[in-house]
């Protein structure tokens, strides 16, 4: 291979997962499953009957024209909690590099319940990333999501000066449209963005936090509150409406985001142990 070719074919990722999982007598237990490429699911011992897969990307992060496809199916009254090894790391492209991308499907039987409960996403400089998530999801399941999304690696004085995003997340109740969202940024103005204070207020992660449960609008009487405390530089809000829950909010730290989740989760989580990598 030629100098120049070298230059402009690179090798790229490529991961599969796809999970089932089936509850046995009082305990969710593992179905089929497949995994390849760069993508590993670990399954740590957890004196829970919710059995807990842990995502894992052994190619070191994401560049520009990796693809990870990954798959779920909780079958009636299952119990999964998906949680991640450590933060998602996106990688510089060139320009015209094609984006990496993400797509995750998940199908909730009746009275499952799936916990989606990974790390945050580290978007470095000059990023492409394109991700989407769909749910397809029983009126009497329930779904937990969460994602956060970091611009920038500030601890090594990097500045988000262009970035390419497009990220997704589609929820269908029983076959019928409930969430539909997508965030694009898209050029060399994203600093600008996130320093203006009609828009991120020098902002340097968001993160978004929905539950889509029966009676789910009891727990805002309790979120509300420790929302209301946070200190300079983080701010949040939450809303609820036709049995969804949605948090959402914008911050100057990460560790502020983690603390204030170690809070949130245990009370939507109703006292349940934390994902394995959740150690704060």
């Amino acid at each position: 291979m030629t100098g120049k070719e070298d230059s402009t074919y690179l090798q790229r990722a490529e991961g599969l997962f796809e999970l089932e999982a089936r509850r046995r007598d009082t305990h969710t237990r593992r179905g089929s499953m497949k995994q390849g490429g760069c993508s590993r699911l670990l399954f740590p011992r957890r004196d829970s009957p919710q059995l807990e897969a842990v995502m894992v990307n052994i190619s070191g992060g994401l560049a520009a024209g990796d693809q990870l496809l990954g798959r779920l199916t909780c079958h009636e009254e299952a119990d999964l909690l998906m949680s991640a090894q450590a933060h998602e790391r996106v990688y510089r492209a060139r320009s015209n590099d094609a984006p990496a991308c993400v797509e995750t499907t998940c199908t909730l039987a009746p009275h499952a319940r799936l916990e989606w409960l990974p790390h945050g996403t580290i978007l470095f400089d000059g990023a492409r990333f394109n991700r989407h998530m769909s749910v397809d999801m029983a009126s009497s399941s329930r779904f937990l999501f969460y994602e956060s999304r970091i611009y920038g690696r500030y601890a090594s004085s990097e500045r988000l000066q262009s970035l390419s995003l497009r990220d997704r997340l589609s929820i269908r109740r029983d076959g019928r449209p409930l969430v539909e969202e997508c965030t694009a940024l898209e050029g060399a103005l994203i600093q600008s963005l996130l320093q203006h204070p009609a828009m991120g207020h020098n902002a340097r992660l968001d993160a978004t936090l929905i539950m889509v449960a029966p009676e789910v609008t009891r727990f805002l009487p309790k979120i509300r509150p420790l929302l209301a405390e946070l200190g300079e530089g983080t701010s949040f809000a939450a809303s609820c409406w036709n049995d969804t829950l949605i948090i959402r909010g914008l911050a100057q730290s990460n560790w502020d985001v983690e603390q204030l989740m170690s809070r949130l989760l245990p009370i939507l989580r109703e006292e349940r142990p934390m994902p394995t990598g959740w150690r704060l």
